[in-house]
């Protein structure tokens, strides 16, 4: 009986100790936290087309492939638990497609550029929470279509020629995010985050018999202030 006595007084110790341990490593993240980030990403999309719009489909992936676009805005994260943080905010990005490198048309070669006000929502769940607190990420967002511009060089010419299109996105569309990040104490209520996300439209950004999803890929670098 002892020995049960000693082991459950051990355990309880034990658990006290993980406890308090944890409430002091992430009593240093502060309730509020608002920030910048900004983001270099890997752009590409997903086609699918109706039956007599195959052939679209396939010119269209025969030329296209990946460009680089960014993400950037303003942040805003709150605490709703011992280890949650739901975050919000207001980003500007752009995505998009160009032709290959080794395609040569007639006349052009393009890149498009499709830009969107985002607004996501997110809940970061904590995975280990010392010096550098580590934590998974999963949300939507709201991503409102602002333009569509499509940079074109003509052959033989250095210049490009610019014009927007505003006619083939939708007005808006629903988004995927997930990813794994990490955030450090720079200063009194100064933290940097560094996080890896994988962002997504769940549904087509445009209206046309060949259906496009736009999805992006990178870094996401971020300066937050702390306050209660």
């Amino acid at each position: 009986m002892k020995l049960i006595y000693s082991i459950l007084i051990c355990l309880s110790s034990f658990v006290l100790h993980a406890q308090d341990s944890i409430q002091a490593a992430t009593s240093k993240w502060k309730k509020h936290q608002i920030g910048i980030t900004y983001s270099p990403d890997y752009n590409f999309r997903y086609l699918q087309a109706e039956s007599n719009a195959t052939w679209l489909k396939n010119i269209a992936d025969s030329m296209e492939t990946p460009k680089f676009g960014f993400s950037t805005g303003i942040n805003y994260s709150i605490k709703i638990g011992e280890k949650s943080t739901l975050s919000t905010g207001v980003l500007f990005t752009d995505n998009g497609e160009k032709t290959k490198s080794n395609v040569n048309l007639q006349t052009v070669n393009y890149t498009n550029h499709y830009y969107f006000a985002s607004v996501p929502l997110r809940l970061d769940y904590t995975l280990h929470a010392k010096k550098v607190a580590i934590y998974t990420t999963l949300g939507v967002a709201g991503n409102f279509f602002i333009n569509h511009k499509t940079v074109m060089y003509e052959d033989g010419k250095k210049e490009a020629i610019q014009f927007n299109n505003h006619t083939d996105l939708a007005a808006w569309n629903i988004g995927g995010i997930a990813g794994l990040g990490m955030n450090a104490k720079l200063a009194d209520n100064w933290f940097f985050k560094l996080e890896v996300l994988y962002k997504q439209s769940i549904t087509p950004v445009n209206n046309d018999p060949v259906k496009k999803w736009l999805y992006a890929v990178g870094p996401n670098f971020g300066l937050f202030y702390s306050f209660n």
